[in-house]
């Protein structure tokens, strides 16, 4: 039998009378450090394993192994314990241990005993009262949700399974009598009563790439949707010179730039992704079906009876309006937007000059490095509105306004040719706009 023993946030007062029975009565004690071999040394002399902080996932899973297969054989042999500072099921040594002796040996029991942690240390040391919702993170994506106070489980657990959480479990009164714990989930809930849920990592049941929109550039700009995706996915290919990486923070599997690479490249590593039964995302900034070269990868996925699922994202242009204070569309100004670009090496004509005869507001990607050819070609008269936002929604977001006739003149002098949206239209400065009937 193997416990995992909290010994709390440092100070050997704090241990409980739980831990020192468990540290006493065991035929041998193993720690992950220093530290914990002082706090447990007045009642069981420590075995220390080696559990170095290094990137390289293979010799990592290399040592796990080996100190799991340590306390395994002898925890076979009787009573072995596992200390660890602070609680042993909170961002703990002993988690990753368990979790490893559990693979390696599926009959193994295994308990704990909680200890004070540093989440409780904290409010403690710092006079903070904990009296509704808080977050405990590391920086990773949040793949457990714990709910106090859970007195409509059911009701809870079906809110819970609509923002992507699943391996839901139920307990109330825990170290009391009457204790519970379940995962038949109950219509209703004690008030002291506790619901824990994870997001598993579901293979999926289809062959199938996800097509998600990043969104223009701030992280908390993507949709929930895609934001769950990037959690869960095995594998996601992004294009690191448009995508904000920052948003790579929500993914736990691998990653793979694919700035620089063939079409064909990029098709065979998503198929090979999906045929691996790993899930498989591809990222692409703004929205997918806006300037994505999506059609081409779809095409290739399905010659190797792959399909997908395009989930979609903010795009730019509507960042960029957001970030002038604007509407795009206006009553009494004008009811039409028209989104476009300029020619260049995968458009050899564009329609710039009769486009802009219709006098509506004009979007245009993918232009800024033609920015001055785009202001000479567009029949606007020059003393219209116009706007250039760089990096729309990113930190540095630059907004330069001007109008038709000087607003390639203010930008070439920022030194911008790329990553920005061209407005071009009244509704930048309104005037004699009517009221929306909205508002009666």
């Amino acid at each position: 039998m193997l416990i995992g023993v909290g010994l709390g946030p440092g100070n050997p007062d704090l241990l409980t009378l739980a831990a020192v029975k468990a540290l006493r009565s065991s035929r041998k004690v193993f720690v992950p450090g220093k530290m914990a071999a002082e706090l447990a040394a007045p009642y069981a002399r420590a075995e220390i394993l080696e559990f170095p902080m290094i990137q390289d996932k293979a010799e990592l899973l290399k040592l796990w192994e080996k100190n799991a297969d340590i306390v395994a054989n002898e925890a076979v042999k009787g009573m072995v314990s596992f200390a660890v500072i602070g609680d042993p099921n909170f961002f703990s040594t002993f988690s990753h241990l368990r979790r490893t002796i559990k693979e390696k040996y599926p009959d193994m029991e295994i308990t704990t005993i909680p200890g004070v942690s540093a989440i409780t240390a904290q409010a403690a040391r710092t006079d903070t009262s904990v009296d509704g919702s808080f977050t405990v993170s590391d920086g990773s994506p949040v793949g457990t949700k714990i709910i106090l106070k859970t007195k409509h489980p059911k009701k809870t657990k079906d809110g819970l399974i609509k923002e992507g959480f699943e391996d839901v479990i139920y307990a109330e009164r825990l170290f009391m009598e009457n204790e519970r714990v379940t995962q038949e989930i109950p219509q209703e809930g004690d008030y002291f009563s506790i619901m824990v849920a994870k997001k598993s990592k579901k293979v999926p049941d289809k062959k199938v790439v996800y097509f998600v929109g990043a969104g223009p550039g701030d992280p908390k700009y993507i949709t929930v949707r895609g934001r769950e995706l990037l959690e869960s996915a095995a594998l996601v290919i992004y294009t690191g010179s448009l995508v904000n990486t920052e948003i790579l923070d929500y993914v736990q599997g691998e990653t793979i730039d694919s700035h620089g690479m063939k079409l064909e490249d990029i098709i065979d590593i998503l198929a090979k992704g999906v045929e691996e039964e790993k899930m498989v995302v591809r990222l692409h900034s703004g929205d997918p079906s806006l300037y994505g070269a999506v059609i081409e990868q779809i095409e290739g996925l399905k010659r190797r009876s792959i399909g997908i699922e395009i989930i979609p994202g903010v795009t730019s242009l509507f960042a960029a309006a957001a970030a002038l204070r604007t509407q795009l569309t206006l009553n009494g100004i004008t009811e039409t937007l028209i989104i476009t670009r300029p020619a260049g090496e995968t458009l050899e004509k564009d329609s710039l000059g009769e486009l802009s005869r219709h006098n509506a507001t004009m979007a245009i990607y993918l232009g800024t490095h033609k920015l001055r050819e785009i202001t000479e070609k567009v029949a606007y008269p020059e003393e219209t509105p116009a706007a250039v936002v760089y990096h729309a929604s990113w930190e540095d977001e630059k907004i330069i306004l001007g109008t038709v006739g000087d607003i390639a003149d203010k930008v070439e002098a920022l030194g911008i040719d790329k990553s920005a949206m061209i407005i071009i239209g009244n509704v930048l400065s309104p005037e004699n706009f009517k009221r929306s009937h909205l508002y009666g």
